[in-house]
This record gives C-alpha cells, structure tokens and sequence, in this order.
C-alpha cells in the first residue's frame, strides 16, 4: 500500500448532522411564552374587573341617547342616579373584599344619602364637581317634578356622571373612610387595666 494513497483507506464519507427539529424549544423560547401568558392572564383579569364599568358607560350612553332624543329629563336622571348608586355600590363591595381593613362596602354605600353622597363621589377623584358643580342635580332631580329639570342640564350631569365613570378613581378609593377598631387581646386589656 502506498502511504499517500488516501483513497485505499477504510474512511467513511463525511457525514452532516441532522436538521434541528422544532421540539424542545430553546430556553429563550419558553421565557417568551411565559412572558406572553403573563400577559395575557394580566390583561384578562383587568377585562374582568372593569365589566361593571363598561356595563355602566353602556348604560350611560343610552341614557345620554335617549335624552338626545326627547326623553324626558326628570326620568333620565332617575336612570342616572340608580346607575351611579349601582355602580358605586358594586365597586365599593368589590374593594372590601379585596381591602377588609376598608369598611365602606356596597351596604355603606347605599345608604349615603344628600351631601354624603355627593362627597363621596367627589373622594373618588380629585374634583369636586360633585358637591359644588353639576353634580349638586343629583339632590333633587330624581325626586323632582317632570318637565322641572331643563335638558342642557340633565345632559351636563350624564356627562359629568359618565367621566366620573371613565376615572380611574371612579372605581377605586381615594381616601379610606373608617378603619375597623382592632380588637384587643384579653391579655392587652388586662395588661391596660380595662380588664
């Protein structure tokens, strides 16, 4: 045998990996996956938790409608005070059981009546278009007599109510009301001596 004869070796032919299949992805990969789950679980349950606010903007616009188009003002604003209250009672009930220090609830909040009310609208955001601006309307319109409210007027507090809506802070509170009194101990009330 000829020592530079290469060809009379026992050598196989060269031989190229297989392609690289699709399965199991590259770490990169599953770090992207995760993160879009991630995303999307989080877009999900921000869909979740604003259905009552787009239930009530829904209801806000054919109350709007409907006044644009000759409704009486007095029953329209009858609509828009019930929305508000649902609306408010709803988010207040939510917030408390995410928040049990929180003690205004939906129940709290059904029965604010007059200025309290209006405050508490106005606590939800930084204005006070409530108790001082067209929110006042809120008072006596739905107990008003027909045809005593102007429309202008009742389509200035649906506008008012619906941006109030539409805040950020329609839904969450600004200021927490009352804090529930931690109850003490025995061993705390003896060691106070009101044991």
């Amino acid at each position: 045998m000829n020592p530079t004869d290469i060809s009379a070796l026992p050598l196989r032919d060269i031989h190229l990996p297989g392609a690289v299949g699709w399965w199991p992805p590259a770490i990169g990969w599953w770090l992207v996956a995760a993160l879009l789950l991630a995303a999307v679980v989080a877009y999900a349950v921000l869909f979740y938790r604003s259905r009552h606010r787009r239930a009530a903007l829904r209801a806000f616009k054919r109350v709007r409608a409907g006044l644009e188009q000759g409704a009486e003002p007095v029953a329209s604003l009858q609509r828009v005070s019930t929305l508000l209250r649902r609306f408010a009672m709803t988010t207040a009930q939510a917030a408390a059981e995410r928040e049990p220090l929180v003690t205004i609830g939906g129940d709290e909040v059904a029965g604010l009546i007059g200025e309290r009310w209006l405050r508490y609208l106005d606590s939800r955001w930084e204005r006070d278009a409530f108790t001082r601006g067209a929110g006042r309307l809120l008072l006596a319109a739905p107990y008003a007599r027909p045809d005593s409210v102007g429309r202008p007027q009742a389509l200035e507090l649906t506008a008012l109510c619906s941006e109030w809506l539409k805040t950020e802070h329609g839904s969450r509170p600004r200021l927490r009301l009352r804090r529930r009194a931690a109850r003490p101990t025995p061993g705390a009330r003896l060691a106070s001596g009101e044991g």
